[in-house]
């Protein structure tokens, strides 16, 4: 970690004895809210967040605003601090003890799109403990869908990017930990948008008669190429039997590894890091696909830093049937997780995914019976979570307890076609273009909408956006009928909150009917227009659904034929007004 004065155990000790944890602990948040509005939604995670602008800042607080093209607009809660000068920081007084720190921030991109470096420091009780390098490799798409990495073709948006250190100490609840601008970084300004602070685990111990990597030649420095161990290694777990374990280290690997009937297990994602060019763990191919695959406890860390949608470059993908994923951190990737059916039984629990070109996960056509749970998605440039039914059935698949943050382009949660799906207890916040936070869709040639598609418990924050190409609102929670009707289906929507929408709440969309849909007990508090926009024909069914905060009337409708069914208790939603569609934009 350089940087590190190596001093600094003893340092801190004495001055974390001398600063006595009296001050007031900045305040913690989920998606920008406080933990009790969100208690129940989401993933558990081991770690807190504390946003910039709560903490204390020499900087300036930029936002809030959910315009395209903006800092604030792609930050968690719509607001950053940005530091101008060195010496700026920004600082937080420890809630509860910590010695791992994740960063989301931001800085210029370079004018050829290679990226810049910077760093800051990182203080405890005003004593200096390391230095965080930060890059904007990873960062700034420019241009149209799928986008480049050519600042000349303008339109900059996907600002963001993480890094992560693990401090030498533990530092106590009531420390003031600082993130301070260096002398000469080099760049113009650091924009901080959160901070997660966590303890991290000690090491893991390999499993019981495991084979190590490093017995086949794995270099845990990340010098030499260790993919050729890593084969060997999976190879022989597979035809023995035994467990591949990765030890501590770093281990650069460039290119695939195809598991099959096989466990790969590391010391926890904090210790056993995979990283490279291409790097990922692919299941074979359906229709044959691989079985009884275990991946867990470790990072991959990829070097994708640009969307080219033809490359397969996902950390995990391939088809992997009755398998488990658990524990891993993904980061620079073009997707976390691509899986393609027809596959069955997977299970995805407890992943970290952040810093995506494009989706955070994907069930790609007749992926079946498999969960994803628990799973925590941040800096997504798609979907965040997404069932894409594409000539194969998806079906049986369920997404629980899931948080997606800031997803850049798209849906935070999307589920495009396919039968018996449930959505549930997950929370989704502040997508920015082209979507909204939960979305179900007939379209992108998917399999019909069939049988029972469950959304339930969850929690929609800052959701939906202005639409630059339609140029009206989407809702936070929307259901868009392009390709067919979805009228063959039972569609439930039960116990939602919708909260501070960005546009409407509910919204109906598309040239096919939509029928089928039942909401029940729906709070919708705080929208920029409606409760429902209706823009499709077709009928649901609305039981206790209440709003309040709205900036226009309950409904706007644009003539489609769309009927609302009171079944009762339902309050807020007086008034209805045409939709408006505003003139483009002179040139």
């Amino acid at each position: 970690m350089a940087g590190r004065d190596p001093r600094a155990p003893l340092l801190l000790a004495a001055l974390v004895a001398a600063f006595p944890a009296s001050a007031q602990p900045t305040r913690t948040t989920v998606a920008g809210l406080p933990p009790a509005a969100t208690a129940g939604k989401g993933a558990a995670v081991p770690f807190l967040t504390y946003e910039a602008e709560d903490g204390e800042t020499s900087g300036s607080v930029l936002g809030p605003d959910r315009t395209f093209g903006s800092l604030a607009a792609e930050a968690s809660g719509r607001r950053a601090v940005r530091l101008d000068r060195p010496g700026q920081e920004v600082s937080f007084v420890l809630a509860s003890p910590a010695d791992g720190l994740t960063l989301r921030y931001a800085i210029p991109d370079s004018p050829d799109g290679r990226g810049l470096d910077a760093s800051l420091g990182v203080y405890a009780n005003g004593r200096r403990l390391t230095s965080l390098p930060l890059t904007s490799r990873y960062g700034w798409f420019y241009g149209s869908y799928p986008f480049t990495n050519n600042p000349a073709d303008g339109r900059a948006h996907h600002f963001y990017d993480h890094a992560r250190v693990k401090l030498a100490q533990r530092l106590p609840a009531g420390t003031r930990l600082s993130l301070r601008r260096n002398a000469a970084d080099g760049v113009a300004w650091v924009v901080i948008d959160l901070a997660d602070l966590e303890l991290v685990p000690p090491p893991g111990s390999a499993p019981l008669n495991a084979l190590s990597v490093a017995g086949f030649g794995a270099d845990p420095s990340g010098v030499a190429s260790s993919a050729r161990a890593f084969q060997a290694a999976i190879a022989r777990g597979r035809r023995t039997g035994r467990p591949v374990w990765i030890p501590p280290g770093t281990y650069r690997v460039d290119g695939h590894l195809t598991v099959d009937r096989v466990t790969l297990a590391g010391a926890g994602h904090w210790h056993s890091v995979v990283r490279g060019r291409g790097v990922g763990f692919y299941g074979r191919k359906a229709p044959r696909g691989s079985r009884n695959v275990v991946l867990r406890d470790f990072a991959i860390i990829g070097e994708v830093t640009e969307r080219k949608d033809k490359e397969p470059l996902a950390a995990i993908g391939g088809a992997l049937n009755n398998s488990h994923i658990a524990d891993l951190w993904l980061q620079h990737q073009k997707v976390g997780l691509w899986l393609d059916g027809p596959m069955d039984r997977l299970t995805v629990s407890r992943l970290r995914i952040l810093d995506q070109a494009a989706d955070g996960l994907n069930f790609h056509g007749g992926v079946t019976n498999s969960v994803v749970e628990h799973g925590f998605v941040r800096n997504s440039g798609d979907d965040g979570l997404a069932m894409w039914s594409h000539r194969n059935v998806n079906s049986g698949n369920v997404f629980r307890r899931n948080t997606v943050i800031a997803p850049v382009l798209a849906n935070g949660i999307a589920i495009y076609g396919g039968r018996d799906i449930r959505v549930e207890d997950n929370l989704v916040a502040d997508n920015l273009r082209e979507g909204g936070g939960l979305h179900l869709g007939a379209r992108f040639d998917a399999t019909p909408v069939q049988g029972r598609f469950l959304f339930r418990g969850n929690s929609v924050v800052r959701g939906g956006v202005f639409d630059t190409n339609w140029r009206f609102g989407v809702g936070a929670f929307w259901v868009y009928a392009l390709d067919r009707p979805i009228t063959g289906a039972e569609v439930l929507v039960q116990d939602t909150e919708l909260i501070d929408s960005s546009y409407p709440a509910v919204h109906f969309i598309g040239k096919h009917p939509i029928t089928g849909v039942t909401f029940d007990d729906i709070a919708i508090r705080g929208a920029g227009t409606a409760a429902f926009q209706l823009q499709s024909p077709g009928r649901a069914s609305i039981r206790r659904v209440v709003a309040s905060g709205l900036g226009g009337p309950g409904v706007i409708e644009d003539g489609s034929g769309f009927r609302l069914i009171d079944a009762g208790g339902n309050g807020g939603l007086d008034g209805r007004a045409p939709l408006v569609i505003p003139p483009p934009p002179s040139r």
